[in-house]
């Protein structure tokens, strides 16, 4: 039974059932695209498992899956299913510890997960299909990264691109057959006696002879017809905004002894309009003057549907590529002859398509792989699916555009087959992934920044922990004590990890280290230049400022409701003698005493800042500390 905490009513939803059904994606066999990207969110959320969750009707199954051995389960074990109503990212960090999650099987029994976040799974027509998520077997209370994050929720926007370009091939062999069998349904009307009609007109007499079927064409009584009529009488069934223009062909027809061909349009008297097919030949004699115009119309108004139905579909194509957020190029097979481009791919590329002949001209495309050799005509995805090698083909290039930018670019391909799975083309999606080359070359310096940092933090953890307990009057007094240590700590750390540069700016240090202790929002007065220090002094400035906060809520002005604590911040003199010089000032609180004894927090204090000077006095009025330090050593992390 699905639990009441579910949303029920989206997951029995009949237009989200139907986009679902519609796409044909449930018990499909796997696919690359997919698999690709769940190990991609898997990779970068560093989770054990990861799922693209289709939820239907009574279940809940899995498209592709990394980590998760069952490839669907039943809706009362589905979290998935809660995502169907959230309008971003839904996270769970400790599943055991959630209502709607706590007694779910998959929780209190195996595989025991902890851990979940998921985005939904759009369906190109905008309805919530299912989630792209992660797991993990351990509770995350922090969850994930805000580069995590965003990652998951580029991967299901990928998704929905997978999905719209499969769409896009459904509907292109669905306008493939429609074409089909529209011209063999024009084929049998063109068979078909009462389609075609005759006339042959004596040109001296001015006297049309017609058979049944052009007389009932063109309104006129076939017993008429056959006895002969003048030509007036026929053009008066000719619709009026064609009437003139066609007189003037059969002017021209008859003067040149020519040859007629033309599309024009009948109108009936009961108001109806159908459109023919008229063909016939002047002939003069001997001395040049016209004699006769026999010929033939056929109607053709199915076969105009038909030409509206392709070009409304032509329209349609084109309005669905020029919208899709990636490149799109598509080429008929076996020539490799490139047929349309959308705007974003020449966005991407840097010029409009290049409309080439056949395979062999992509050369005109110039890419460079990751070692500097130039890409070969051959070894684009088109030409190698036009040309039979394979059904799909991707590549990663470096493309050379005209303004002599190098951009990054990911071609995948695929190929549009008939009926009897012969290639007759191929489309390929063309993604710009610099940003993500970008990223792939950035890791290895971050790699090595991490490792530095987490071991000088490591080492201030050690000894935070170290002279906590060391110096605590009881175990509770030491775990709020390190606790709240640990996390202005944690919120420096985030600064700088936030930061465009491997320094954080004083302002937010200060900020983030007394907002645990602002319980109005008006404790404190902040104000100084703007100013950004290294990571070591960071952590230290966040940490002393939170010892000072501490002292002023157990001792201090921030001790009484009216209470309220001065901060500023100057940087004094130029170049090499500029000096940083803080000053927290207490107003408003009892009266002060001076302490009887140093603890951690005090030593912390007057330990200073990279080699400066700590002046800390406890004025009766209230408590005022200096804090100076060379500038030039604040902005070095050693």
């Amino acid at each position: 039974m699905i639990s009441d905490l579910f949303p029920s009513a989206l997951v029995r939803d009949a237009a989200r059932l139907g986009s679902l059904a519609g796409l044909n994606l449930l018990d499909t066999p796997p696919e690359t695209e997919f698999e690709d990207i769940v190990h991609l969110a898997s990779t970068v959320c560093e989770t054990p498992v990861a799922l693209a969750s289709l939820v239907a009707g009574d279940r809940q199954w899995f498209k592709a899956r990394v980590g998760f051995p069952p490839c669907e389960t039943a809706l009362n074990a589905s979290v998935c299913a809660y995502t169907l109503a959230e309008p971003d990212l839904l996270t769970i960090p400790d599943l055991t510890a959630d209502p709607r999650t706590r007694d779910n099987p998959l929780v209190t029994g195996e595989p025991f997960i902890r851990f979940y976040a998921g985005t939904p799974l759009r369906a190109p027509d905008g309805q919530v299909l299912g989630s792209l998520c992660v797991i993990d077997h351990k509770p995350r209370p922090k969850g994930l990264s805000s580069r995590q994050a965003d990652g998951l929720r580029r991967l299901a926007r990928q998704v929905t691109t997978v999905l719209r370009e499969r769409q896009l091939n459904v509907e292109m062999r669905a306008a493939r057959d429609a074409l089909r069998v529209s011209e063999e349904r024009l084929a049998l009307a063109f068979a078909a006696a009462g389609s075609l009609g005759w006339w042959d007109w004596d040109i001296p007499a001015d006297c049309v002879y017609a058979g049944e079927r052009f007389a009932d064409m063109y309104g006129i009584d076939p017993a008429l017809a056959a006895q002969g009529a003048p030509l007036t009488a026929f053009v008066a069934g000719i619709h009026p905004d064609d009437r003139s223009w066609v007189g003037e062909r059969i002017q021209q027809v008859v003067a040149m002894a020519g040859e007629f061909s033309e599309e024009y349009r009948l109108r009936h008297t009961d108001g109806s309009v159908t459109w023919v097919l008229a063909r016939g030949r002047c002939f003069h004699d001997g001395d040049g003057k016209p004699l006769r115009f026999p010929g033939v119309v056929v109607d053709i108004t199915a076969r105009k549907a038909v030409d509206a139905a392709r070009f409304a579909g032509e329209a349609r194509l084109k309005s669905v590529m020029e919208t899709v957020p990636v490149g799109i190029l598509l080429a008929e097979a076996p020539s490799g002859r490139i047929l349309m481009g959308n705007r974003r791919l020449a966005e991407i590329l840097g010029h409009t398509t290049l409309y080439a002949s056949s395979s062999n001209a992509y050369g005109e495309f110039v890419a460079y792989h990751d070692d500097g050799r130039l890409v070969e005509a051959q070894e684009y995805p088109l030409a190698q699916i036009c040309g039979g090698q394979c059904k799909r083909a991707a590549i990663e290039v470096l493309y050379q555009r005209p303004d002599g930018e190098r951009r990054w670019i990911a071609i995948s391909g695929e190929a549009i087959e008939d009926e009897q799975g012969g290639t007759v083309g191929a489309v390929v999606a063309v993604s710009d992934i610099g940003d993500r080359k970008a990223a792939e070359a950035q890791q290895d310096i971050l790699n090595r920044e991490l490792s530095h940092r987490l071991k000088n933090t490591l080492t201030l953890v050690q000894s935070i922990a170290s002279q906590t307990l060391r110096n605590a009057p009881s175990l509770d007094a030491a775990r709020d004590a390190l606790a709240a240590r640990l996390i202005v700590l944690g919120k420096a750390h985030d600064i700088l990890l936030a930061g465009q540069t491997d320094s954080a700016s004083v302002d937010r240090v200060v900020q983030e280290a007394l907002s645990l202790h602002d319980d109005t929002g008006r404790r404190f007065r902040v104000r100084g230049p703007s100013l950004f220090v290294g990571p070591s002094a960071a952590l230290s400035l966040g940490l002393m400022l939170h010892e000072l906060a501490t002292n002023a809520v157990k001792y201090g002005a921030l001790s009484v409701p009216t209470g309220c604590v001065t901060v500023d911040w100057t940087v004094d003199g130029t170049g090499a003698a500029a000096e940083f010089r803080l000053d927290w000032r207490e107003q408003g609180g009892p009266p002060v005493r001076p302490p009887t004894r140093r603890g951690f927090g005090s030593r912390l204090i007057q330990r200073g800042l990279a080699g400066g000077d700590v002046a800390l006095h406890y004025a009766v009025e209230g408590v005022q500390c200096t804090l100076s330090a060379p500038l030039a050593g604040l902005r070095v992390d050693v």
